[in-house]
């Protein structure tokens, strides 16, 4: 660390021997009187004295100061003042050696103070530069050309260049190559006056290494208030740096292993309603942007609300609660959660509440499926007891049937009769293999003209049409015919028609559109496309979310939830496709449009067919 030129060039003989100092004193004196003999001194006799006396006081003490003053006057008397060599007073000799030690001792007495004030300084600049010296931060100072004028211990342990390597250097030779152009633009800031602080950048070490440090750097001033210098305090937090890095690294690990567990934690201030997300699962997020326990709320199913009610009550009360609850997304998608909370309260005394959370929508869709496999189980073997029971029957009618055919006195209104009862015949065995819920025709797939299927489900439906005032439009384009099975066509066609009715109620419309399209998924197959459009109230978003779901159903007293499904299977089966689009809901004249493509050639041989029947 550069000390102060001064101090190291004013003697201090304050502390010194008793005989030294004297000495000294005796020694200015001695000096004043040689200076003091040459001619042009000789007018004033008093003026090296004062300076001897001045001296004394300044660098031997005030006690010397007094024994040069009592010194100088005996001198002066002696060898100056007339008669010389002799200790005579005239009156007015008396007055002027009075008159000098007066002003000696007020001269001693300035000099006293002046230069106590200069050890008081000299004391606190050695403490100052001690601090330096043993700072834990590199210190130096640099001129305003960045030339390294000073260099402390901490900066050689930092840097790893002694003072001897570094003091007349220039400050660039810290900075890496990128950021030399900093150092000039530090220095042009210094110019003017501007004081640094916590500026966070990089340096090189000698060795080459890199740090992370902190810059504090301030202008020095002189006496007449000029820029000078500049002080620089360099603070090393590479490794706050590294232990910031790994922490972030950290997080992200932890995000990253929450968000493929479908798990997150967080804090609800009690007080403030306010929720701190430490990670965000996927099927949270948009839900709640500003992080409000009310904006949560609002996007709780309203079945469970009353439930998370209780379930708050019950943190406040015991410390610690757990739900299963349900949200509503915009699109009307339902996410599961599954969250334990614990009370907890922070330095203040404010309530939180501490909890994770779990989505755990799969765990319960995979529950709602193994729930209607199980029902779907119960269904087929309630509809294999009743194929059985009832075939054996029907077809003991069958048989009598044709019997009675024989016979032939029958006249010909019997002979209808017969043919009507025949038909309820093959309808209800027909009924009876649908329950099963996996009968295919037993055919092979044909060529088949939509149009004409739907004619014939129409006309099945005529009278319940006729009967509700429903506007039936039919709009067919000539179309292409396409490889299917004419009963399982039938079946949708008579699936989607009723649904139809069902929705529009009296004086409804329904319009049904025949045309040669493309699949929307797959433009390169060509197929018909037949749409199935009403005008009832729609679909809410979430049954439509649903619609094609095993046993969902939305007439809780008259629908099974099958037919959809097994529409859906069947078209697929083809290689076709099935969508609905309801817009607008609620409200009347919704427009509910169902769309079904129909590839031109089956996806199904009949050998399949046959697999899936024997599969089924």
């Amino acid at each position: 660390m550069r000390v102060p030129l001064d101090s190291n060039l004013k003697a201090d003989l304050g502390s010194s021997h008793w005989f030294v100092r004297y000495g000294a004193a005796a020694l200015f004196v001695l000096a004043a009187l040689v200076l003091n003999s040459l001619g042009p001194a000789k007018s004033l006799p008093f003026i090296f004295f004062f300076a001897a006396v001045a001296l004394s006081a300044r660098i031997c003490g005030f006690g010397a100061a007094l024994f040069a003053t009592i010194l100088s006057a005996a001198v002066v008397d002696f060898f100056l003042l007339p008669p010389q060599y002799a200790f005579a007073y005239r009156g007015n000799d008396l007055l002027r050696l009075l008159f000098f030690a007066l002003v000696a001792l007020v001269i001693s007495s300035i000099a006293k103070q002046k230069s106590k004030a200069q050890k008081i300084a000299d004391e606190r600049t050695k403490q100052f530069a001690a601090v330096v010296e043993s700072s834990d931060d590199a210190i130096y100072n640099k001129s305003l050309d960045g030339i390294v004028l000073t260099w402390n211990r901490a900066a050689e342990q930092l840097f790893g260049y002694t003072p001897g390597e570094i003091i007349g250097k220039n400050v660039a030779l810290l900075a890496p190559p990128e950021k030399a152009t900093e150092v000039d633009e530090i220095l042009q800031r210094l110019r003017r006056g501007e004081r640094i602080g916590h500026f966070d950048t990089e340096r090189v070490t000698k060795d080459g290494r890199r740090l992370h440090i902190s810059l504090s750097i301030s202008p020095i001033f002189d006496e007449q208030g000029t820029i000078v210098e500049a002080a620089t305090v360099a603070r090393d937090f590479t490794e706050g740096k590294r232990a910031e890095a790994a922490l972030r690294s950290s997080e992200e690990r932890f995000r990253a292993a929450h968000a493929m567990a479908n798990v997150t934690a967080f804090d609800w201030d009690v007080e403030t309603g306010g929720v701190t997300w430490f990670a965000q699962l996927p099927a949270l997020r948009e839900l709640a942007p500003d992080g409000k326990f009310e904006s949560w709320r609002k996007v709780i199913h309203p079945e469970d609300k009353p439930k998370v009610d209780a379930a708050i009550e019950r943190l406040l009360r015991e410390g610690s609660a757990d739900i299963e609850l349900r949200l509503l997304r915009p699109d009307g998608q339902v996410v599961w959660l599954s969250e334990r909370g614990e009370l907890y309260h922070d330095e203040t005394g404010k309530s939180h509440c501490l909890g994770i959370v779990m989505d755990i929508t799969e765990r319960k869709r995979n529950e709602e499926i193994l729930r209607r496999s199980e029902k779907m189980a119960a269904i087929g073997r309630l509809g294999a007891t009743i194929a059985h029971e009832l075939n054996n029957p029907l077809e003991a009618v069958t048989n009598l049937v044709y019997l009675i055919r024989k016979n032939k006195s029958l006249d010909e209104k019997t002979q209808r009769q017969l043919d009507v009862v025949d038909q309820e015949l093959a309808r209800m065995a027909d009924m009876t293999r649908r329950t099963l819920g996996f009968y295919r025709d037993t055919a092979s797939a044909v060529p088949v003209l939509p149009a004409e299927v739907m004619d014939e489900v129409l006309a099945l439906y005529a009278h319940r049409l006729q009967s509700r005032l429903i506007d039936l439009k039919r709009d067919y384009q000539t179309h292409n015919e396409v490889s299917a099975f004419p009963g399982e066509i039938r079946k949708v066609f008579s699936n989607l028609i009723a649904n139809a009715i069902d929705a529009v109620g009296n004086r409804g419309r329904i319009t049904i559109r025949i045309r040669n399209s493309q699949d929307w998924r797959n433009p390169g197959v060509r197929g018909v496309r037949i749409t199935v459009a009403d005008s009832g109230s729609g679909i809410h978003p979430v049954d439509k979310s649903k619609i094609f779901e095993p046993l969902y159903t939305t007439k809780t007293e008259t629908g099974t939830g099958l037919g959809l499904w097994l529409s859906k299977d069947i078209i697929q089966s083809h290689g076709g496709s099935i969508s609905v689009h309801s817009g607008g809901w609620p409200g009347p004249n919704c427009r509910t449009v169902f769309s079904v493509f129909i590839p031109a050639k089956s996806a199904l041989s009949s050998a399949t067919v046959e697999e899936e029947r024997q599969t089924a």
